[in-house]
């Protein structure tokens, strides 16, 4: 498997990225959003209108996570601040065994939950479908039927990682994320669609679920050389017109742009973003999110070259943020990086990002220098203007965090945009962040039984 960064390949994708757009309008009517997250989907066999905006009686207040270590599902309701946890192998008939779990995604009903398993020595990666006939947040149970178990690959499937290597004492190169094999992630939503998105960052697979059936679609998996390898989920802007694939690996620079096929599932090369040039780049980006339907911002997480890094790269940009303008292919950089806690930049690698009220958070995690998992903070920034963001504040262990809190990995805004849903799978902190006054008001951890959530994702989101 080699990597994305290819010399000589941006030239300018200008004409390519227009041309996108000139054929991927959409009526007036598809684009009235009232708010920043709503999803809309077409007509399904499951429960619920989706048709209709989120933003009604239907959508339910649930964020689904698994858990790494313990292999349990968590439910969390963001409204009443309940948990239920369910051992999937003593309480789904046809559960297939215990296997490590990865990542999920609820439909805003909150009616069908998708767990994705990794590969084993024995058992294959999974998609699994569960639709939820019953919670009683009261009494703290829900009652689970498993209608598809999708089979990914074969058991014992190795990864598909370029080999790498730390070449300074400054980036290294964890075994957290290169030792196993078949890992599917980024669980994303098509709106207008019947289709469901994950990607194989071990290889260069996009998977897609048809929602109609809970199968795999026609067209799973995806694979297009030069693009779809190492990726962590497509991203796709509110009116589902564009995809954005992430490089979620060392010396990876490019941001992929797609245009979705709302009807197939298809995706269709546009093009790719660079962040920065053949000479100073940012590397490894792990999700992506949209600002609107032309805009959207990523953060890169890579601190220093590797032995992947080209040879006509001069400096690799470390930890950073880029709006991205997917109409003319470009890639800004609007926060630097800073080496100080108390820094007007980022600090620690980024994995994730959310903007919601006008501000950016960072989750920002601690895993890929030498001293993995020490600590982990989220910042906030104004982003009035989002080509010059301002800092607002960084939170931080045992202050507004948890005391021991480390690796702030993922944010999922609630629908209402009133809260962000914090994961962390390294210090087994789950967190409610209230974004009016940008404090924690809610946690869960490991006094409520958390070990190592993971893979969260909040009913009424695309991802």
């Amino acid at each position: 498997m080699i990597s994305k960064i290819k010399p000589g390949h941006m030239a300018s994708l200008t004409a390519a990225f227009m041309l996108a757009f000139s054929a991927s309008t959409i009526s007036a009517e598809e684009t009235e959003f009232d708010g920043d997250n709503e999803v809309h989907f077409r007509s399904t066999n499951y429960s619920g209108n989706h048709n209709q905006a989120v933003y009604n009686e239907h959508l339910q207040p649930v964020v689904t996570a698994i858990d790494y270590h313990t292999r349990v599902i968590y439910l969390f309701n963001y409204e009443n601040d309940k948990l239920i946890i369910i051992d999937p192998l003593t309480s789904i008939n046809g559960w297939p065994g215990d296997i490590p779990l990865q990542h999920t995604a609820v439909l805003p009903e909150g009616d069908m939950i998708y767990i994705t398993s990794d590969n084993t020595e024995n058992h294959p990666s999974y998609v699994i479908a569960l639709k939820v006939l019953d919670i009683d947040w009261n009494a703290g149970t829900v009652s689970l039927n498993l209608e598809s178990l999708m089979v990914a690959d074969s058991p014992n499937t190795p990864a598909e990682l370029p080999f790498v290597e730390p070449v300074n004492d400054v980036q290294n190169v964890p075994n957290w994320l290169i030792g196993r094999g078949t890992q599917i992630h980024g669980n994303t939503l098509l709106p207008y669609s019947d289709f469901m998105y994950m990607t194989e960052f071990t290889s260069d697979r996009v998977r897609v679920v048809d929602l109609k059936t809970n199968q795999l679609a026609s067209v799973d998996p995806i694979a297009i050389p030069g693009y779809t390898e190492q990726t962590h989920g497509i991203n796709f802007n509110r009116s589902g017109t564009v995809g954005l694939g992430t490089g979620y690996f060392f010396d990876n620079s490019m941001i992929d742009v797609y245009k979705p096929n709302r009807e197939t599932g298809e995706l269709q090369v546009v093009g790719q973003i660079m962040l920065g040039n053949e000479k100073r780049h940012a590397a490894f980006t792990h999700f992506v999110y949209w600002l609107d339907e032309r805009f959207a911002v990523t953060a890169s997480m890579q601190f220093d070259k590797t032995s992947l890094t080209p040879d006509t790269t001069r400096r690799i940009i470390p930890p950073s943020v880029w709006l991205l303008d997917t109409v003319e292919g470009t890639a800004t950089k609007i926060i630097r990086h800073t080496k100080r806690v108390n820094g007007r930049g980022v600090f620690r690698s980024p994995s994730d990002l959310a903007v919601v009220n006008g501000k950016l958070y960072l989750a920002e995690e601690d895993t890929l220098d030498y001293n993995f998992g020490e600590d982990g903070y989220i910042s906030v920034w104004d982003l009035t203007d989002r080509y010059n963001p301002r800092f607002i504040k960084r939170m931080k262990p045992g202050h507004e965090l948890p005391q021991g809190y480390s690796v702030a990995h993922t944010i999922s805004p609630t629908p209402d945009n009133r809260y962000l849903i914090v994961a962390s799978w390294v210090s087994g902190y789950v967190l409610k962040i209230d974004t009016v006054t940008d404090q924690v008001v809610k946690q869960w951890g490991p006094e409520d039984g958390l070990v190592q959530p993971h893979g969260i994702f909040a009913a009424g989101g695309t991802r």
